[in-house]
């Protein structure tokens, strides 16, 4: 570890955590909160109807604000959040992460976008998994597997509902890493493989994540209200009351 704490390292991370923070705000105020409310209000009036000219429209205009964003985040967590804990903490390992924008395929993303994670997953998933005398293949999918789950977990609990889009997500990794191997061994030296990782994050994967998770919880906002409506009229008597109680039955 550091023999002390060096303060004007942790000002200088703090000072660039809050300019980070201010361009992400305005990222998402500006371009994000309001491509997503146009996308509700035209649910709204299409009675949930979702067409693919429409997720195609909204996926493009999500698209560049979203890589950006997803730069900041990465750069406010990996580089400035993680290094000031451990400035605070005289933490002397510091690699969080490497050079990930580099990767000529998906797998070496994965092993180098975040490296404590990376650690932990090979020490408590892949090697026990090699220990049972697994296949190096079936113990890549273990691993993919947990960290599918994870990341479901991670979005469905803040949205209190269960979707498949991110444990997918991470699942379509699988194929992605066997096809930028194949084509790193067939092209050696190209680009081809770094170009498939930024349009499979960064264009594709991200921007319909985020339209499939938003579609999903105005639907189930729009459910709920239904329900607490007919909830409300069951309560009352007469005819109201019997057609909220046959609204709730069914």
């Amino acid at each position: 570890p550091d023999p002390k704490i060096r303060l004007w390292k942790i000002l200088a991370i703090l000072l660039r955590m809050g300019i980070v923070t201010v361009m992400f705000t305005f990222l998402a105020a500006q371009f994000v909160s309001p491509t997503l409310q146009s996308l509700v209000t035209e649910l709204d009036a299409t009675h949930g109807r979702l067409t693919m000219s429409l997720m195609a429209e909204y996926w493009l205009r999500l698209s560049i604000a979203n890589t950006y964003l997803w730069l900041l985040m990465f750069y406010a967590y990996f580089h400035l959040y993680l290094n000031l804990i451990a400035e605070v903490l005289r933490f002397g390992d510091r690699v969080f992460y490497k050079d990930w924008w580099n990767s000529s395929d998906v797998s070496s993303y994965w092993r180098l976008w975040n490296m404590p994670v990376h650690f932990w997953l090979i020490r408590h998933v892949y090697f026990p998994c090699i220990r049972c005398n697994m296949p190096k293949v079936m113990a890549t999918f273990v691993v993919f597997l947990v960290s599918a789950v994870m990341h479901e977990v991670l979005v469905s609990v803040p949205f209190h509902m269960i979707r498949p889009w991110s444990f997918l997500g991470m699942m379509m990794q699988l194929p992605l890493v066997a096809v930028t191997k194949f084509l790193c061994s067939k092209f050696p030296g190209s680009s081809i493989g770094n170009l498939i990782f930024w349009i499979s994050f960064c264009v594709v994967g991200q921007p319909m994540a985020i339209l499939l998770y938003t579609v999903d919880y105005q639907y189930e906002k729009q459910f709920a209200n239904v329900v607490d409506a007919c909830s409300a009229a069951a309560a009352g008597g007469g005819v109201d009351g019997v057609v909220g109680r046959s609204c709730v039955a069914s």
